[in-house]
């Protein structure tokens, strides 16, 4: 059985890129948080490396991006996040306390839907919900 360090150094290996201690260490705090900002991502690295620049996050970002490893959300009111979760899914963000739940649909169905009302091919989708969660409620 694979630990979680080899399953996301095959990961990388698989993609064409190296599995350094950085990526490593930056691909298991986005799977432990699900989504996170680049400002997170680097308090979080440099208390495992403190030498760590802010460009050397960039740029690892990027080409995890560019691997489609990982990819950029855009939610209003958000600051880009970065997630692992690269299928196709639905985020329901909370108002109140921020906290984004993943949700996934039936994306043919989806794409089905809305090729019938606006009568275009929908290639992909990025669906935000926003609602009330039942911690904020009270």
């Amino acid at each position: 059985m694979l630990t979680k360090n080899d399953r996301l150094g095959k990961k990388l290996k698989d993609r064409g890129l190296k599995a350094t201690p950085q990526r490593l260490i930056l691909l298991n705090i986005i799977e432990e948080c699900g989504h996170v900002d680049i400002e997170f991502l680097y308090k979080r690295l440099k208390e495992t490396i403190p030498t760590i620049s802010i460009s050397t996050v960039y740029n690892n970002v990027k080409k995890l991006q560019d691997a489609g490893i990982i990819k950029e959300v855009s939610i209003s009111a958000f600051k880009p996040l970065y997630e692992t979760n690269i299928s196709e899914h639905i985020h329901l963000v909370c108002i109140k306390c921020r906290k984004i739940i993943d949700f996934y649909v039936d994306k043919e169905e989806i794409k089905k839907f809305f090729s019938s009302i606006t009568k275009k091919e929908i290639l992909s989708f990025e669906i935000t919900l926003f609602y009330l969660c039942e911690e904020c409620k009270d």
